[in-house]
Formats: structure tokens, C-alpha cells, sequence
């Protein structure tokens, strides 16, 4: 599994929230199996996105789409543009 992770800060959460909900199908088009939005707990207006991808040439597709980025500005208020990281998973413990 190899995870992509999208950081940025956003103007208004909200409004992010509904252009994330409403892009779905698309991330879904590129083979993201799964999202996850984590907020700072310190500063809510830094977001963290988390997609899972099979593989990293797929996460690494996603990251660089003209689309996505347009989004990103859209979602954030052009606020600030995003960190891309793809990390694969090397290892689980348990514990």
C-alpha cells in the first residue's frame, strides 16, 4: 500500500470539506481506495489529506493533476499551495 499525503492550510473549513466530499469520484478515478482528513489539532486550518493508492506511480499521477491543483486552490481559498509526500509502507507492528 502506498499512501499520499496532501498538507495545506485552508480559509474556510467548511467549504474545503464540500469540494473534498464532492471530488470523491474523481480521486476514486485515479485508484485512491481511501481518504482520510486530519485537522491539527493545534491550528484546524492545517489540513492533512491522506489517500491510499496500490502503488506509488499512482499516487504520484494523482499529485501532479492540473485538476487537483486547480481544486486545492479552489477548496483553500488559494491560501496556500500543498506538500505532496508519497510513502509506502514498509512495516505494521502491533502493540
Amino acid at each position: 500500500m502506498t499512501e499520499l499525503l496532501i498538507r495545506h492550510k485552508v480559509g474556510d473549513y467548511e467549504t474545503f470539506k464540500k469540494i473534498f466530499l464532492e471530488d470523491e469520484e474523481r480521486r476514486r478515478s485515479t485508484g485512491s481506495k481511501r481518504a482520510r482528513v486530519l485537522l491539527n489539532a493545534d491550528d484546524p486550518k492545517d489540513i492533512w489529506v491522506v489517500l491510499e493508492y496500490d502503488n506509488a506511480e499512482q499516487a504520484r499521477e494523482h499529485a501532479h493533476t492540473l485538476e487537483l491543483n486547480e481544486a486545492i486552490k479552489w477548496a483553500t481559498g488559494n491560501i496556500s499551495m500543498p506538500e505532496f509526500v508519497v510513502l509506502e509502507n514498509d512495516m505494521v507492528t502491533e502493540g
